[in-house]
């Protein structure tokens, strides 16, 4: 009778144990099985008839996004090949915001440096959407990369191949293969080492995803009993896809890459859907040991493995001989995931702060959202690559100036926007991310010099013209007790000029003393409106960029003169879908009227003539000869290099100085100005710049200035200049040739009139 007692007391122990073990592998697996980390997009790209893209900056296009050039027609996504002025483009599937979109074969003609013709199966397309770069992925402390698959997006021949390899009998036992265990430890004793082993797919998918990696007997009979409940919970196929998604595949840059749906993309730059049948049995071969196996690493090694998977394939009867025989010679064609360089992190990281506003940091490295951003992968790319060449040519520069050999690194920070929208195209915080993750587009507090300029211009419109004159001259300010006499940078003064001549050429003291007739009050309430933040205060120098601003500040407040007076938010981030495909977030464009068009265009009107005549003048020598307006900012002892610029379609904010304030001897000219030249004749095919647009409230009228310089010889006292409608000068004149060319047409006018009534009086 005790041994009955001893006997159900067990049995009541392990039913209740195999149903707590039921409930938990239930529950386990029904909720989140993986932390699956966020992914990064740049935005995509519209390619149209017409469009300004020569084949040779198509191709680019196509490989930043990871196409793999082909000698024949395309027979597989991501594949392309081109031939004179045609291209043929297997395009892949790609999940949008707003839509599903579904991979062909695109047909593009070229016709010189413009798309000619885009076609589908011979029929001409309007448009053609291609895909967007993943830029980088949100990771969370596992640092581990997954892209989850579903069973049926899995080619027969990957199936056969991973069955193969890791466990034959897979779809003939419950769990644990008795028949298995047994035979791997005869193989094991006879070797006198262990050199198969028992384990199943479903005993290994227990020993990833449930249990610590020791070696015990509990734990190796624990597992065996999870598989057993695993497999009376769930289908051969789920199991094979829980599998397929939790398995390692190796090591990539420091992140840990798991499941088939990853490795097909990390190590073949595609779907796994699109696994060639050679690819199948690579991603198989490398389960055993990923990182022996590597592709990347130990190509021979790899191709020797991955031989035997397909040869032991064929010994199955899963595939046919001539099939065998391609796959076992065809090449390992490695094409990882594509991205841009490192530099796009310090992009990355200013999105991070706008995506906390939106979610926590678990949720955005864990729930697999799709994160759309404004980056324009060839802005990034031409931004980055003129940043890195100009400062390596700037320093050539200073250092033979200096006679210097290990001088501190010169550092640059660029930031490009759409004005009309506010989306940050590109952004450069440093020249190495690597070295120095310090985002000086960003977070760089530098004073802006003459940068600052053009917000004394604007508020002083409210009540001066671009003609009016302004004393250019060493006037003495006191201002709490100290003196101050503004000086301009070449040390010399020049009278009399216009307000159009001050900015044209940037003279300081005519600055200083149109901001003293303006009142500082009034200019720091402008450039408060234009989203400056930074710490201002009413000093004389204010007007010269004394205080200290960012260049992202100084991005959005210059987005006024080319957007018609309406400020834009700067922003990143476009659209988040979750991981089912929901549109999570939507970013608005959001603008809010500063100033009149009329008046932004003035002031943008004005800083053209800074890079027609003025100190900006030298662009043209660099090859932009194209319509676009600037400013050149030097602060003092040459401690920062400033340039901005744009044209109706882009705007660009380059710094370049020391991180220590050190001198560069580099003015906004003979720096940063050359660093954003080499970026615009990187994407001026891209841009089709035309001139900007006179509003209206925009008045032009012919008038004659008494100024002391420019000299009469090079620049004209009698000139067209435009105006606020109703603040046109009363003494204004029209030009000679027009005047004489109006009194002619008078004495004509009235001439024929004196014979018109002559003749209507006879015929009276």
């Amino acid at each position: 009778m005790v041994g009955g007692i001893a006997t159900g007391i067990v049995l009541v122990a392990l039913a209740a144990y195999v149903f707590a073990v039921t409930v938990h592998v239930r529950n386990r697996l029904s909720q989140r099985r993986w932390q699956i980390p966020s992914s990064v997009y740049s935005d995509s790209e519209i390619l149209f008839p017409g469009e300004k893209i020569d084949q040779k900056a198509f191709v680019r296009m196509l490989k930043i996004r990871g196409y793999r050039s082909v000698p024949y027609p395309p027979r597989l996504p991501g594949r392309f090949t081109c031939r004179r002025n045609r291209c043929l483009v297997f395009l892949r599937d790609f999940v949008y915001p707003d839509h599903h979109f579904k991979g062909f074969v695109l047909e593009v003609k070229f016709r010189g440096n413009v798309i000619d013709q885009l076609q589908k199966s011979g029929k001409t397309l309007d448009l053609v959407t291609l895909e967007p770069v993943e830029i980088t992925r949100l990771y969370g402390k596992e640092k581990e990369a997954r892209n989850l698959i579903s069973y049926r997006q899995v080619p027969k021949y990957l199936v056969n191949a991973i069955v193969t390899t890791e466990d034959r009998r897979f779809f003939k036992h419950r769990g644990v293969d008795w028949r298995g265990i047994l035979r791997a430890l005869l193989v094991d004793i006879k070797s006198g080492r262990v050199v198969q082993g028992g384990s199943t797919i479903t005993q290994q998918l227990v020993k990833n995803y449930f249990l610590r990696p020791e070696r015990s007997l509990t734990r190796k009979m624990r597992e065996a009993f999870i598989a057993l409940t695993i497999e009376s919970l769930y289908s051969k196929k789920d199991i094979l896809e829980m599998y397929m998604n939790e398995i390692y595949m190796g090591q990539g840059d420091g992140i840990s890459i798991n499941g088939m749906g990853e490795a097909a993309r990390y190590y073949f730059g595609h779907d796994v859907k699109n696994l060639t049948l050679s690819e199948a049995a690579m991603l198989a071969a490398l389960i055993r040991a990923p990182n022996h196996y590597s592709p990347f690493l130990y190509p021979a090694r790899a191709k020797r493995r991955r031989n035997f998977v397909l040869k032991e394939m064929r010994k199955a009867g899963l595939i046919t001989e001539q099939a065998c025989q391609r796959a076992l010679h065809a090449p390992i064609i490695l094409t990882p995931t594509p991205g841009l360089s490192k530099e796009n992190l310090y992009y990355v990281d200013y999105l991070k702060r706008q995506l906390e506003a939106f979610y926590p940091k678990k949720a955005l490295t864990g729930q697999g959202l799709r994160i759309f951003t404004a980056l324009q992968p060839e802005f990034q790319e031409a931004a980055v690559r003129a940043v890195r060449y100009g400062l390596k040519r700037l320093e050539q520069k200073i250092r033979s100036r200096r006679h210097e050999k290990n001088a501190i690194p010169l550092q640059a920070a660029m930031i490009v926007v759409r004005p009309k929208t506010g989306e940050i195209l590109a952004m450069v915080g440093g020249r190495n991310y690597v070295k120095s993750p310090f985002n000086r587009a960003a977070d760089a507090h530098r004073q802006p010099g003459s940068l600052f300029k053009p917000f004394v211009y604007l508020t002083a419109l409210k009540t001066f013209t671009p003609a009016s004159i302004i004393y250019d001259g060493p006037i003495r300010y006191t201002f709490r007790g100290k003196p101050w006499i503004p000086r301009n940078y070449d040390g010399k003064y020049h009278g009399r000029v216009t307000l159009r001549t001050a900015l044209a050429f940037s003279l300081n003291a005519a600055t200083a003393n149109l901001a003293m007739k303006v009142g500082l009050g009034k200019i720091i309430a402008t450039a408060q409106s234009l989203g400056v933040t930074s710490s201002l205060a009413p000093y004389p120098s204010l007007a010269l960029g004394s205080f200290e601003m960012t260049p992202l500040e100084l991005a959005r407040a210059y987005c006024l003169f080319a957007n018609d007076g309406q400020l834009p938010f700067l922003l990143t981030l476009r659209d988040i879908l979750s991981e089912t495909g929901k549109l999570e977030q939507k970013k608005n464009i959001t603008v809010k009227t500063v100033c009149s068009s009329a008046r932004a265009y003035i002031v943008t009107s004005m800083l053209e003539d800074v890079v027609r005549y003025g100190t900006a003048r030298s662009l043209r020598n660099l090859g932009i000869r194209f319509p676009c307006a600037g400013k050149t900012g030097t602060t003092s002892e040459f401690r920062d290099s400033w340039f901005v610029g744009f044209t109706q379609g882009i705007l660009a904010v380059v710094w370049v100085g020391y991180d220590n304030n050190r001198n560069t001897h580099l003015s906004g000219a003979m720096g940063a100005m050359i660093l954003w030249a080499d970026f615009m004749k990187r994407v001026k095919n891209r841009l089709n710049p035309q001139p900007f647009i006179r509003p209206p409230g925009v008045v032009s009228q012919w008038i004659r200035v008494n100024v002391g310089w420019p000299p009469e010889s090079t620049h004209p006292r009698q000139y067209e200049e435009i105006f606020l409608e109703g603040h046109v000068p009363i003494e204004s004149v029209l030009p000679e040739n027009q005047q004489r060319h109006k009194r002619g047409g008078s004495l004509i006018k009235d001439l024929l009139k004196g014979i018109w009534r002559g003749v209507r009086d006879v015929f009276r």
